[in-house]
């Protein structure tokens, strides 16, 4: 084998080594990029399928009926369902909170939600008086989690969904903002006073409609119209039920506020700085510490990588280490049987023209012979 294809095929197992690396140390600094710049997110889902207040326990406790197979009264149904709504199940279970004007005609029903992102060197402490403070305003924690141990520079990260009374969401708010450091803080609102309106029209609706179903079950005499009317009475009882949950969950959370707060322990509070205007020099500074910050990290990155694909490396100088050994042994024996075939061609064309020229030495003497006898002869 010729050392250029030697050289191609060494060059090609070590560039193709290379990129493999390249690969790897590429993916492996973009997820420690990723994990060091990722933000936790808290999802809200958990408010529109809110049913965990005592407030709503008792909402649905007493609805179910017995039926009485009385042919004489219409089953037993008519009374039954009279029964059912001599009491507001509506007015029952809704929590009396008076600060809180739940008519829509005296001003818009607004659902609050802040979120407050902040930092602290206490976290333990900061945890505790949130909970007291909560408790105070009359509120709950609807839910919470934390990651982190707090040893070792193991710092922790908590997240909180807190719902007060939406006359004590400031107060709230103070006190945290009072405790630590508020980073980030976003507030929403939204206006339910149109959907409220409209699922009261509809209750409305729907119990004129059922009023009007009683009237005539008490009325019908025949099976077959009963028991199309009892259909009907248990579709309209359902919705109305349905209706009168959205409205506890509307009032619910139009009474109560949330408040979704992220809070992270940190070795030391930065001061909130207030806004001023950034000047070229600050601007020119600030690019310069970046770049040098980038420089850094980018250094320890390609350390940290460099660690990483040592074994790789001597994976790769040992394998293309035998490999060479491998070619070289194939090619020494190769050119030891081309040069000894080249010598046994050598001795066997040595020898072939050894004896053509023993033949032909023989033939010049035979033809001198020969001359000799004929000139002897013409003497």
């Amino acid at each position: 084998m010729k050392k250029g294809a030697i050289i191609g095929i060494v060059a090609g197992s070590v560039a193709t080594s290379m990129l493999v690396l390249l690969l790897f140390a590429g993916t492996y600094l973009s997820k420690a990029k990723a994990a060091s710049s990722e933000v936790r997110s808290h999802n809200d889902s958990a408010y529109a399928n809110y049913e965990t207040n005592s407030y709503l326990s008792g909402a649905s406790s007493n609805k179910g009926i017995t039926y009485s197979m009385d042919m004489s009264d219409n089953f037993g149904y008519a009374d039954e369902e009279a029964e059912y709504f001599e009491n507001d199940v509506v007015t029952q279970n809704t929590p009396d909170i008076t600060e809180v004007n739940m008519d829509p005609t005296q001003g818009r029903l607004l659902i609050r939600t802040v979120s407050i992102t902040a930092e602290t060197t206490n976290y333990a402490s900061v945890s505790a008086d949130l909970e007291n403070k909560v408790r105070e305003c009359g509120g709950y924690i609807e839910y919470s989690s934390m990651n982190g141990t707090g040893n070792n520079r193991d710092l922790r990260t908590g997240t909180y969904t807190v719902r007060v009374p939406a006359e004590k969401l400031d107060a709230l708010i103070s006190a945290v903002s009072g405790s630590c450091t508020v980073t980030s803080s976003s507030e929403g609102t939204s206006d339910v006073t149109l959907e409220y309106v409209d699922t009261k029209s509809r209750i409305e609706s729907l119990r004129v409609e059922y009023d009007q179903l009683m009237e005539l079950l008490k009325q019908a005499e025949d099976l077959d119209t009963i028991i199309i009317l009892q259909n009907r009475l248990t579709d309209v009882r359902y919705q109305i039920e349905s209706s009168e949950s959205r409205i506890r969950v509307l009032e619910n959370q139009v009474q109560f506020a949330t408040l979704n707060l992220t809070l992270r322990e940190v070795l030391e509070e930065k001061e909130v700085e207030e806004a001023h205007v950034v000047t070229y020099g600050e601007r020119v500074t600030d690019q310069f510490k970046d770049m040098w910050e980038n420089t850094v990290e980018f250094f320890q990155d390609l350390l940290l990588w460099i660690i990483s694909i040592i074994p790789g490396l001597i994976f790769m100088t040992v394998l293309t280490v035998i490999i060479l050994i491998i070619i070289f042994s194939a090619n020494k024996k190769r050119r030891k049987k081309i040069a000894k075939a080249r010598a046994e061609k050598e001795a066997a064309e040595k020898k072939a023209a050894e004896m053509k020229e023993a033949e032909q030495i023989s033939e010049n003497k035979k033809m001198s012979k020969e001359e000799n006898k004929e000139e002897k002869k013409e003497d």
